[in-house]
This record gives structure tokens, C-alpha cells and sequence, in this order.
């Protein structure tokens, strides 16, 4: 999950200075038992010292303290391989790596960091709602008429979100969360916000909101789907190979994949619906009159 730690990355809400020993407010969407937060709260924990940490699950207006600690407590050994070549000429050794002891200690929530905790729920439930909103205003064609056109294309991602950024419902809810998230005391470690957008192929983005500057919103393109569910990410995957199916969106939408795949640098080869060709980066099989199956390899 990705997060924003408000008072440390690019200053974004706060200006404190970050301090290994400085109390932790750290949000837990997926924490509901005791023992998941206290989980979460030792993951937090920094090595020779201790710290606050709160842990809070903004949507079910639950917050836990916690006090951790943690130090080396000796090695542990890990058997060589059964005599394996290190690629040295020598044998596969016993390697020794360090252990740490955690120690966790639950305490009350103080009144008023539970009075700031519940405003920054209530400010965060406004901005997702604001954000909702947002589904059913359709990206202008005029700035892009489909979510491939987002691959490959810094300037049109900083165009889609410079138009959401003119929503004043979304800019005043932010600026209350960013105002409720100043109280906070420490380091304040929230998911990031997402917001879905739509174009009128049907296609949809995610983008996420990375930092508020001078009163800018600043978003992210996380990652999309096309009117056929084909993943659309941001860039080209190099590593793995990718099947792409064009049967509902045929010719238009393969033209916006086409076009997304070359701004990205990426070779095709075309084949008839006989079977696909080695030689390309894209191997596109024609299934019958504007419908195309293509997998895109390293």
C-alpha cells in the first residue's frame, strides 16, 4: 500500500523535522484485531530507541498506542549449502546475521489525540466522497478520449489532472484533511488518496494524489483499464510478457494501444489470424474485421 508520511515527504502538509525517536501516527486500513495493530506498530519500531506509535483504521474509528523498542540481541546461523562452490574456488560457509528483540507496550489514546484523530476520519471520509463524486465527470476528449493516451505521456496525465484540479468540492476537502492532518503531533504515515476517472471509450484511470505544493494538487497515474479490462500501467512491463484483447473495443481502441506502445518504444509485428510471428515486441493475431489479440514479450 502505498503511503504519504505528512511532515516528512516534500513537506508536503507540515513542516517538522523527521527524528527516528519522534512519535508515529500511522494509518492501518487492513488492521481490525488487536493483534494487527500491534503488528503494525512493531514493524515501526527503530533500532536503540524507543517511540509513540499510534495506530489508527481511519474508516472503522479505531486508534491504538503503543510504546516499542527495539535492540540486537545476538546472530543467528544459517547453514552453507552442503558443501556447494561459492564461485571462488572455496565451499559454501555458515553465514551469521544479526537478530533484533522487539518489545511493545500498550497504552491509553490521550483525549485530545483521539479529538484530532476523529477530524482527520471525518475530513478523510469527506475527500473519498468528493472523490466518488468524480466518477461521472468524463475526462474532455479534447484532452484525452482514452486511457492509453496516458501511456507514455507526461503531458496529457499533467493535463487529465490539472482539469480534476479545478473541482473546488475535491481542493476545499483536501485543504480541511491537510489542516486536520497539521494537528497531528509527530509524523503522520496515511494511505495515499486514489481517484478514478473515466473517458468516453469507457476506459478508467487511478491516479493518486502525491503532494500538495503552494495549494497544487500534484497527482500520480497509477494505473488504468481499457473497455476490454486490459491493464493499462503507466509504462510498458520489460519483464513479463502481457496479453492484450481488443474485441469490444476493436480498431479505435487498438490505434490507442498502437499508438501508446510506440511512445513507449515498442517494436510490432503484424500477423494474419494464421498464427503470430516471432521478431517484434508486440505480436498482434487478427481475430476477424477490427478485432485483435496481442502480446506484447520482451
Amino acid at each position: 500500500m502505498k503511503k504519504v508520511i505528512f511532515a516528512s515527504l516534500l513537506s508536503i502538509f507540515s513542516t517538522s523535522t523527521i527524528a527516528n525517536e519522534q512519535t508515529l501516527t500511522t494509518e492501518c486500513s487492513t488492521c481490525f484485531s488487536y493483534d494487527q495493530f500491534k503488528t503494525s506498530a512493531k514493524s515501526n519500531a527503530k533500532l536503540d530507541k524507543t517511540r509513540d506509535v499510534y495506530v489508527m483504521n481511519l474508516e472503522t474509528l479505531t486508534i491504538k498506542k503503543f510504546e516499542v523498542s527495539k535492540s540486537f540481541s545476538g546472530y543467528r546461523t544459517i547453514p552453507g549449502t552442503g558443501g556447494e562452490p561459492d564461485g571462488r574456488g572455496g565451499k559454501m560457509k555458515d553465514i551469521k546475521v544479526p537478530t533484533y528483540s522487539v518489545t511493545v507496550k500498550d497504552h491509553n489514546v490521550e483525549q485530545s489525540v483521539l479529538n484530532n484523530f476523529y477530524n482527520l476520519s471525518d475530513a478523510k471520509k469527506q475527500v473519498m466522497m468528493s472523490a466518488q463524486s468524480l466518477k461521472a465527470d468524463e475526462v474532455p476528449s479534447e484532452i484525452a478520449g482514452s486511457v492509453w493516451d496516458l501511456v507514455g505521456s507526461s503531458s496529457t496525465q499533467n493535463k487529465v489532472a490539472r482539469h480534476y484540479n479545478g473541482n473546488t468540492n475535491l481542493r476545499n476537502d483536501l485543504t480541511n484533511f491537510a489542516n486536520a492532518a497539521g494537528k497531528v503531533s509527530g509524523l503522520l504515515d496515511v494511505d495515499k488518496i486514489m481517484v478514478q476517472v473515466s473517458f468516453n471509450d469507457g476506459s478508467t484511470a487511478i491516479f493518486s494524489l502525491y503532494a500538495v505544493i503552494n495549494g497544487d494538487l500534484i497527482w500520480d497515474f497509477e494505473r488504468g483499464t481499457d473497455v476490454d479490462l486490459n491493464k493499462v500501467k503507466p509504462n510498458f512491463d520489460t519483464k513479463n510478457a502481457e496479453s492484450y484483447d481488443f474485441n469490444k473495443g476493436g480498431a479505435d481502441v487498438f490505434v490507442d494501444f498502437y499508438n501508446a506502445a510506440k511512445r513507449a518504444g515498442v517494436s510490432f509485428t503484424s500477423t494474419s489470424s494464421g498464427g503470430a510471428q516471432t521478431g517484434g515486441r508486440v505480436t498482434c493475431v487478427t481475430k476477424n474485421l477490427g478485432k485483435y489479440i496481442c502480446t506484447y514479450t520482451r
